[in-house]
């Protein structure tokens, strides 16, 4: 699947259609892979131009496009997206973030959704964004490297929906401390301005956090049982579902 795939993107798929109906047909005709269009949105660069989200049927991956008003051309975007336009430059980055996101989920994340509904609601920090229409669940890692810079995004997070955020201690000891002292003190933030600083004072990389009881550490590994392993959280961390409600 992942040849055919990659040979979908290097056709580059100039098209002659007649509409979106016949965009799938074309994909399905020429790489034998069936697909829907979930989302069409205008670019401001050129208003002959639009932003296609696709997913894969047999794959249940996602794709990211962009088609000309008459449909007579149909590209699909990589990382080598270039635009003087500042909106449409946010728009496909804000996009393809969200496809990675849920291509490198989709397979587990329901295991994973149900595993967090388990755990006791003081691991889970909440944050409410300024909209209600997604929710982002963050699996992180205080010590985590990519962790600490996804961090750094998280008003960009909040801008589009809900975080529900769980600090896992998977990186030893000290990152056990972190996340110790992260479900020892959350409870006792009573903002979200509150939360999001005991985040950032956590998740700073100079910040050592102070050596945690034995009943703290045991309901860490409690929850790095819950999350991490075969069919839940595989590849490491950040780990993240965008969910649109």
């Amino acid at each position: 699947m992942k040849k055919k795939i990659a040979a979908f993107i290097a056709m580059g798929l100039c098209m002659n259609l007649a509409n979106a109906s016949k965009i799938t047909d074309m994909i399905q005709k020429q790489t034998g892979q069936a697909t829907v269009i979930l989302k069409e949105q205008p670019l401001n660069q050129d208003n002959n131009l639009k932003l296609l989200v696709l997913k894969v049927n047999t794959s249940g991956e996602k794709l990211l496009a962009i088609a000309n008003k008459q449909e007579s051309l149909f590209l699909v975007v990589t990382q080598g997206f270039f635009t003087n336009n500042d909106k449409d430059r946010e728009l496909v980055a804000q996009e393809a973030q969200s496809i990675m996101n849920y291509n490198m989920t989709f397979k587990t994340q329901e295991a994973v959704k149900k595993e967090i509904a388990k755990l006791p609601q003081d691991y889970i920090i909440s944050l409410k964004g300024k909209t209600n229409k997604k929710v982002f669940y963050i699996v992180s890692d205080p010590l985590c490297p990519h962790c600490q810079e996804e961090l750094r995004h998280l008003d960009d997070r909040l801008a589009r929906g809900d975080v529900k955020m769980i600090p896992i201690g998977w990186m030893g000891a000290e990152s056990a401390n972190k996340a110790a002292e992260l479900y020892a003190k959350i409870k006792n933030a009573k903002t979200d301005s509150e939360k999001i600083a005991l985040l950032k004072k956590v998740y700073d990389k100079n910040y050592k956090a102070p050596t945690a009881k034995q009943e703290e550490l045991t309901k860490v590994q409690e929850v790095v049982r819950s999350l991490i392993g075969k069919g839940k959280v595989e590849e490491g961390v950040p780990y993240i579902i965008e969910e649109d409600l």
